[in-house]
């Protein structure tokens, strides 16, 4: 019995059309459209059509039984294909593919060339990340993980040459220069001016005053020690007090002075020092967390960008080329590659090399995210591996699936039921396809107190220049035309006064056609100074208004004539007033 003969119904008569149409296509696409409980939904649908509570009730019911039994098919048929075993070989072992159950590696070239994996929260993402830590370490090639939830900190205890860096741990001096002093301060100001959204001019008068403040310790000298933020706010407070400052530029000064109260209060004594924990330091160590859960966002972006300029700096002159020497790693990747950052700014080009120029210095990224199609188009054209896990979002799921190479609708919806610990993988140039992930050997969460049990002897040889002032620093900046200071007016006397009146009766008196505007014009009066004026003399009676008209369409024009009473007064200012 065909149970699609069951059912008639009208379109535009019927609100269940929309239903009962998906109700039959899922029942097709899973090969239960005959099957009894399909054929009794259809034929209550049918002969309930007007009641809305039975019709809705049988729909939701039925419909969850297929979604399930369409989930249980997606999984268990696998509609991947099963992968050639060439494809599976490498270095770093990341789980087993399904269908042949064959382990699957990766190369350091797949690493070295960028890995990319998504998935939303809570779908597997961090356990395959410290899986890949793990399998790196084995090999002792450093990584770098930029880490928004502090979760890495509990590799340490699998992790002999492993570090922790947080606002308790980490000394940083932001002003302690990676690569020329002079580029370093450009490079600080325009971070600071897209993560802070400054002004023009209140960067412009930061970057001066670091110049300034490098200047006074010798930097572009060559000396080594350097100057810090607390200096630096030491140095805008002397500035803002200094006699004489105008109020414009202390305005700008007391802007500067807000930001660096941000940055200290964030992360406290871990910016009071002369020389940090520079990469060159820390490059004994074979993984470092650079842990920043509990910062605002646009601290962390900052801190994630001084770290990276650092890398940079460091192996994008090294002398081996084409082989990995380090790999990043970046959890919610946003921070650093979101499409509207590198839109907006210049200040971050060094990152976009770091993904598209690392293969050749030996920089290899994994990228992780839970919307890909946030990321700049440079990320996401620069990955020779992508690994995804459930997707909830249909967006997402159809571009991320067209992403990894999926050839079948089936394909991309399975996306949607990928469980624990099930993924799909996808490497450049092959066919995706499904395959399991191994549990973590990470379980236990390290706490506050045992971390800093843990990195007390590793921190033994690893030591901070506490910040240093080496003289008085004396503020001598070169003159600009807004710090120009304007000497206020001097307070108009009596005498000063009168001889305004008098100017004012004498010009009325021998031009008796000028109008108000143009009179003002004539004594060079502004509109408010003249109408104030003027106000006081006809309250006075010493003049009065007088209107002429043109007989023409057009607005009245005033005039003002001397009364008696003002014909005295400027007779007796003349004599009076002298030098006018």
């Amino acid at each position: 019995m065909n149970s699609e003969k069951i059912f008639k119904f009208n379109q535009q008569e019927d609100f269940t059309f929309g239903n009962v149409i998906y109700l039959v296509s899922l029942a097709k696409k899973t090969g239960e459209i005959n099957k009894p409980y399909v054929v009794n939904a259809l034929k209550m649908i049918g002969a309930f059509s007007y009641n809305p509570y039975v019709v809705r009730k049988t729909l939701s019911e039925v419909l969850l039984r297929l979604e399930k039994v369409n989930a249980r098919q997606l999984l268990s048929g696998n509609v991947f294909p099963i992968p050639d075993p060439k494809i599976l070989q490498g270095d770093i072992y990341v789980g087993n593919a399904v269908g042949n159950n064959l382990p699957v590696y990766l190369s350091l070239r797949n690493i070295n060339e960028n890995i990319g994996v998504w998935g939303r929260a809570g779908s597997g993402k961090t356990n395959l990340c410290t899986i890949l830590c793990l399998e790196l370490n084995k090999r002792h090639i450093p990584i770098r993980a930029y880490d928004y939830k502090a979760e890495y900190r509990d590799l340490l205890p699998f992790i002999e040459k492993g570090v922790v860096l947080n606002p308790s741990l980490d000394k940083l001096n932001l002003l302690e220069p990676t690569g020329e002093p002079n580029a370093w301060i450009q490079f600080l100001a325009d971070i600071l001016q897209q993560d802070f959204n400054l002004k023009p001019e209140t960067k412009f008068m930061l970057l001066n005053y670091m110049d300034e403040l490098y200047k006074a310790y010798g930097v572009y000298e060559g000396k080594n020690t350097y100057p810090s933020l607390q200096n630096l706010r030491e140095f805008l407070l002397e500035a803002a007090n200094k006699t004489g400052t105008p109020s414009s530029k202390r305005r700008k000064i007391f802007t500067c002075l807000e930001l660096i109260e941000t940055l200290r209060t964030s992360l406290g004594e871990m910016l009071d020092c002369s020389n940090g924990y520079t990469e060159g330091l820390l490059s004994d160590f074979e993984f470092i967390s650079y842990e920043m859960s509990n910062l605002n966002s646009n601290v962390q972006s900052l801190l994630s960008k001084i770290r990276l300029k650092q890398i940079h700096q460091r192996y994008f002159l090294g002398e081996h080329r084409n082989e990995l020497k380090l790999v990043n790693l970046f959890e919610e990747s946003k921070m650093n590659f979101a499409q509207s950052l590198h839109q907006s700014s210049t200040s971050v080009d060094f990152s976009k090399q770091i993904v598209t120029q690392g293969r050749s210095p030996g920089l290899g990224s994994i990228i992780t995210d839970q919307n890909k199609n946030e990321l700049a188009d440079f990320v996401l054209n620069n990955l020779s591996v992508q690994i995804c896990f459930n997707l909830s979002s249909p967006r997402e799921r159809r571009l991320t699936g067209y992403s990894l190479g999926c050839n079948s609708e089936r394909q991309i919806e399975q996306l949607r039921y990928l469980k624990i610990p099930y993924a799909v993988i996808s490497k450049a140039g092959y066919p995706p396809f499904l395959f399991s992930i191994p549990k973590s050997p990470v379980k236990k969460h390290i706490s506050n107190g045992e971390l800093m049990e843990i990195v007390k002897s590793r921190f033994a040889n690893l030591s901070a220049t506490p910040s240093q002032c080496p003289q008085r620093i004396k503020i001598n900046l070169s003159y600009h035309p807004d710090y120009e200071i304007r000497q206020a007016p001097k307070p108009k006397t009596l005498k000063d006064y009168l001889k305004d009146i008098k100017s004012f009766l004498e010009q009325v008196k021998n031009n008796l056609q000028l109008n108000i505007s143009k009179l003002y014009a004539s004594l060079k009066l502004s509109g408010r100074k003249g109408d104030k004026l003027k106000g006081q003399l006809l309250e006075n009676g010493l003049l009065e208004e007088q209107v002429l008209r043109t007989g023409e369409r057009k607005r009245p024009s005033k005039t003002l004539k001397l009364t008696a009473k003002g014909e005295r007064i400027f007779s007796w200012l003349k004599q009076k007033v002298k030098g006018a």
